[in-house]
């Protein structure tokens, strides 16, 4: 993420109140929400395919824990003090992009695409790249909504599925 610093604000109305929501770089204190949203987002995009889910956990059963040190340039979203995003770079790749299942459709995710595209731009490159699950309709909607476009397909060398390769110009 460099050194620039990351912070947006966004106020919208949800339900019967207004809500902020900031998008901002994380922090140390920060280490265990991360790994919960992540936890909690692999789970549900994985619910579809017990076999899958078998297979990672036996592969890894704390597949989605991950130490204080990988999460030193992410990127969280947060709702009125409460983080519900994560968002991680490496290089020109997105690498993570986790929001909590109660949360989404509040633009969290949007926000946090938007900010690991400007720290990839930022990092100097012109173009960037992700992988998803083919099976995920919901996330491969969701990138294709935000301006990314599937280029191949490629396989999970441990899961053994199908994932998509996502790239977009920036």
């Amino acid at each position: 993420m460099g050194e620039q610093t990351l912070v947006m604000f966004r106020r919208f109305v949800y339900g019967a109140g207004v809500m902020s929501l900031i998008v901002r770089p994380a922090s140390a204190s920060d280490f265990h929400a991360l790994n919960h949203i992540k936890e909690s987002a692999v789970q549900d995009s994985t619910a579809a395919g017990s076999e899958l889910t078998g297979r990672l956990h036996r592969w890894n059963p704390r597949r989605s824990y991950a130490p204080p040190s990988y999460w030193h340039n992410a990127i969280v979203a947060e709702v009125d003090g409460d983080i519900i995003g994560v968002a991680k770079t490496i290089g020109a790749m997105l690498k993570d992009l986790w929001v909590l299942q109660s949360k989404r459709s509040l633009g969290a995710g949007a926000a946090l695409a938007r900010a690991a595209e400007d720290c990839i731009r930022a990092d100097g490159h012109r173009m960037a790249h992700l992988y998803t699950a083919a099976f995920n309709a919901r996330t491969c909607a969701f990138y294709e909504r935000n301006g990314w476009s599937m280029v191949r397909f490629t396989y999970h060398t441990v899961g053994h599925f199908r994932r998509c390769v996502y790239v977009k110009r920036l």
